[in-house]
Order: C-alpha cells, then structure tokens, then sequence
C-alpha cells in the first residue's frame, strides 16, 4: 500500500483512464450523436469502425465474461450470473439490430441494480438512475436561510455561508481537479476558532473522486483514522475475493472538533458515501437525512469486441468498524428525517432546521 494525498490506499484504488484520443473522431462523434453522449466518454474506443465481422454471439459473451470475470456483487444480491447466461443467451439468435442487441444486454444488467455499471454505444447510453432521489431545493436555502449571501467557488462544486456562528456547506460534487477542494478545507480550517458547529450538506453530491472526498474528510479526523474496508473480485469463482485490505486516512495538523451534521439523502452516491463513511463514526459527527444511494463499486473501464465502451465494477466496500456492505442499501443516518412537500411550500428545509438546532443544543 501507498501512502497518497493523507490516505493509505491500495494501488488498485487509482482509477483507469482512457488513452489515444483522436480529435478528428471526437468531432465527428459529437456531431452524429448531436451531443447526447458526453466525448470523454470514447477515448480509446473506435465507434467509426463497424467491426462487421463481429458476431452479435461474440459481442454477448464477452459482455457476459467480463462481468463473470470481475462483479463483486453476485452472492451480495443473490444474483446467480450462471443462469442470466441461460435465460438471455438464447436470446441473442432473435436479435436482428444493433440497437436490439443494446436492448438486451441493458436488460439483463439492469437486474444488478447497479449505478456504477455503464453500457455505451454510439446510439445510446445505458446506466441505472432508479437509486437517485433527493428533495433538496438549493432556491429555499440561498434565499431564506442567507438572504441570498451564500458564497461559491469558481468551480461550481460547493457553495458556503454562516448561519448565527455556524458554518454551512454544500458540497455538490466530489468531481474535477483538487483545486477548489483544497481551498475548502482551507475554508474549514479557518474557521475552527470562530464557530461553534459545521453542516456539511452532501445532497445531491453523486460522488467524483475519492480523493477530493478524502481531503475534505481529513479536516475532521483527529488521529490516524481507519475509513473502510475494501476487496476485490479474486479467481474465476463468482464467490472469490481478494483479502479484506484497510484504508486509512491520516488527520491534519489542525482539525476541527466541534459539532458536524452531515445531511444525507438518496442522491449522495459512490464518492459521496465514501466521504459519509469515513465521518459517520467520529464521535463529533452526526449524520441526518436519508439512506445514501448505495453505490461503492469502484468501476473500471472494458471495451467489447464491436467497440462498445462497458464499465463494470470490481470491488467490494465495507463499513470500517463491522465490515457491513452497503451496495444497494446505503448508508443508515443517526435520524432519519424526509423533507415534506409543506416544508419546500413553506420555505422551510426541515432538515437544515434540525441540523441547526442540534448543533445549537451540543455547543450551548
């Protein structure tokens, strides 16, 4: 293991990139899909190149390996991947299109219910939302809780604002460069002496990088922090996995220590649930809201035989103190409470309110 960015991880943590980009073909990828499908996503993928020589037999068993080969989640979801080859291989024989072939392998994954596995084609573009649901109203909060003051950063990711002596963010995304994520914890760091509590708002933050969750995450921590567990698919065995490796995360010199609230719902996904992971069990830290999204395979990118792009994860994430996975679950709050539709009429984030008054209860 490694030590990078204040966090002990295993080398199979760093993600997968794309190579051999070629502008000429971007831009004629662009232009025939009229930008529905975004161009990072085709790097390394030759989607001009019909490939008709590759059978459609051809194209399903190297879609159905690839997951035979790597998906850690079958026994976690009680899928038995064996008998889906039976059930849709059959199928293949009365496909007749590319576009039914898409059809068919989208309906055999959608049954994993798996929010990191993607299917993209130069006609359409695969990935299950059905986790996603959040009633954050950003509008209610900027205008009746800061009087439209809330500050942001350049880079859209987060927005924060004060409330009495109570720091407030929302952290929209854990996506890009770690530029502006520095610059908040700078934000966080500054202002130990001078608050009395801080809510971190992760609605609507469907993850990014692990990495810029963890620098947020090591403003908090007081000591050498084990953050959770992970292993990998291992072995031909659908049932076979790698020794459980621990991440741990490193603090600062400086931490905060006062109150945190950390509000959650079913948007907040992948990196997202990593950042809640790593805090939910700080003794300062409180989390309300909803269930997170349950997303925590850790995706690496494939290319079928006919140049379809397939991202399929490969590891497992468990709860740092039980080992407890929470794929397609998610991440249980300290109190659950849900947004109502009176509250938003009303102006009123309930949860936000909560959050206040907790914090104002612990500090006086």
């Amino acid at each position: 293991m490694n030590l990078f960015k204040g966090i002990r991880i295993h080398r199979g943590l760093r993600p997968n990139g794309f190579s051999g980009l070629r502008c000429k073909e971007l831009l004629y990828l662009t232009v025939f899909l009229l930008g529905l499908i975004s161009c990072e996503s085709f790097i390394g993928s030759r989607f001009d190149d019909p490939r008709d020589t590759i059978s459609n037999e051809e194209v399903f068993d190297h879609f159905w390996q690839e997951f035979s080969d790597y998906y850690p989640y079958f026994q976690h979801k009680n899928v038995n991947w064996n008998q889906y080859y039976e059930i849709y291989r059959p199928l293949v024989d009365s496909v007749s299109t590319q576009e039914e072939l898409f059809d068919l392998l989208e309906q055999m994954v959608y049954r994993l219910k798996d929010g990191h596995i993607v299917l993209e084609s130069p006609f359409n573009r695969y990935q299950y939302y059905d986790w996603y649901q959040t009633d954050y109203n950003g509008n209610v909060i900027f205008a009746n809780y800061f009087n439209y003051q809330l500050q942001e950063d350049e880079s859209g990711v987060y927005r924060y604002g004060r409330i009495q002596d109570i720091l407030y963010v929302h952290l929209g995304s854990f996506r890009g460069s770690v530029k502006p994520f520095n610059e908040l914890a700078q934000i966080i760091a500054s202002s130990t002496k001078d608050t009395k509590g801080l809510i971190l708002d992760v609605r609507t933050n469907g993850g990014g990088s692990d990495v810029n969750a963890h620098i947020i995450a090591q403003e908090l921590i007081t000591s050498l922090t084990r953050i959770r567990w992970i292993r990998y698919r291992n072995g031909p065995e659908h049932y076979s996995y790698s020794r459980w490796i621990s991440n741990e995360l490193t603090p600062k010199q400086r931490s905060y220590e006062q109150p945190v609230v950390i509000i959650t719902d079913r948007s907040v996904f992948s990196a997202a649930e990593d950042f809640v992971l790593a805090l939910r069990h700080l003794p300062n830290v409180y989390v309300v809201g909803q269930f997170t999204g349950g997303g925590s395979g850790n995706p690496m990118t494939r290319e079928l035989p006919n140049g379809w792009i397939l991202k399929v994860p490969r590891w497992q994430v468990a709860d740092p103190l039980t080992k407890i996975l929470y794929e397609g679950i998610g991440l249980e709050p300290d109190s659950v409470l849900v947004q109502r539709t009176l509250d938003t009429t009303l102006g009123i984030d309930r949860v936000l309110d909560f959050s206040i008054e907790y914090i104002n209860e612990i500090a006086n």
